[in-house]
C-alpha cells in the first residue's frame, strides 16, 4: 500500500491535518514531533480515526532527539521521547514505528566509540519497549550529511546488533550516499520504505521522477517485500504527484 508522511502535515491541527491527508491517500506514517506528538493526540486519534477509512503508522520523533548523546541526561531524554511514543502507537494500534539514528555532535566526534555504545543502549532500551508493547521498530538510514549515521548498510546493521529491530530503507537518503543497491541487497530486513527523490547530492525530497534515483532499479528490488511505500514529500500536492508515478510503476513493473 503507497503511504503519505510529511512534517509539514506536523504544523496543523491534528484533525484537520486528517482531513486533508484522507482526501488523496488512504495511509497515512504520522510524524510524532510538532502537534502530534503521539502521546499527545493519542484521545484525539481514537475519538477521529475510526471514522475514517485509513491505515496509520507512525515516525518518532526526530528533531533535536539524539540517542547517541554523549551526555546520559539529554541521551535518556532522547530515548524517553522515543519511547513515550512507542507505547501510544500501541495504544493507537499501530504495526510499525520508525526511528532515526543518533547524529554526530563536536564531542561525539572526538570518541566514535562512546557513540556507538551510547546508541546500542539507546535502541537496546527500545528494543524492549517495542517488544513489551508488540509494535515493530524500524531503524532509518540516513542522508550523506556530516553529522549523519547509518548510512551504509554496515554502519546500520552495526547498530542494530544484539536487538530485533527492523529497517526502514529511505531510497532518497540512500541515493545522496551512492548505497541504493547495497542497501537493496538486504530488503528481506526492510518493515519500511520511504519513497523521494533528489540529484544525489542532498535529501531534497522531490517527487518521484524529478530527480535522478532510478526507480525501476528500486521497484525490482522491493519486488519481494509486502510493507508500505511511504510518499515523503514536502506538501500534499507533492505527494499526490509521486503517488501517480509510482502507482504508474508498479502497474507496469
Amino acid at each position: 500500500m503507497i503511504a503519505v508522511s510529511s512534517p509539514v502535515f506536523s504544523m496543523l491541527n491534528f484533525e484537520t491535518a486528517l482531513g486533508f491527508v484522507s482526501q488523496k491517500f488512504k495511509a497515512w506514517e504520522i510524524v510524532g514531533e510538532g502537534l502530534h506528538f503521539l502521546p499527545e493526540i493519542e484521545e484525539s486519534f481514537l475519538d477521529t480515526a475510526p471514522s475514517y477509512d485509513m491505515e496509520f503508522s507512525a515516525h518518532g520523533p526526530l528533531s533535536d532527539v539524539n540517542i547517541g548523546s554523549l551526555n546520559p541526561r539529554l541521551r535518556e531524554a532522547a530515548t524517553k521521547e522515543i519511547t513515550d511514543g512507542l507505547n501510544s502507537a500501541s495504544r493507537m494500534e499501530f504495526e510499525v514505528y520508525t526511528i532515526h539514528p543518533g547524529f554526530w555532535t563536536p564531542i561525539g566526534m572526538l570518541d566514535t566509540e562512546a557513540v556507538y555504545k551510547a546508541v546500542r543502549t539507546s535502541l537496546s532500551e527500545i528494543d524492549r519497549v517495542s517488544k513489551d508493547v508488540g509494535v515493530k521498530v524500524a531503524l532509518e538510514n540516513m542522508p550523506d550529511m556530516p553529522i549523519t549515521m547509518g548510512k551504509t548498510p554496515d554502519d546500520l546493521f552495526s547498530m542494530l546488533e544484539g536487538t530485533d529491530l527492523g529497517i526502514c530503507f529511505d531510497v532518497g537518503h540512500a541515493h545522496t550516499a551512492g548505497a541504493v543497491d547495497d542497501f537493496l541487497k538486504h530488503s528481506d530486513r526492510f518493515i519500511n520504505v520511504h519513497i523521494h527523490d533528489n540529484w544525489g547530492k542532498r535529501d531534497e525530497h522531490l517527487p518521484i521522477g524529478d530527480g535522478s534515483v532510478d526507480f525501476k532499479k528500486v521497484t525490482a528490488g522491493l519486488r519481494d517485500y509486502e510493507g508500505k511505500l511511504v510518499i515523503e514529500a514536502r506538501s500534499l500536492m507533492d505527494a499526490q504527484i509521486s503517488k501517480e508515478r509510482l502507482t504508474s510503476m508498479l502497474g507496469n513493473a
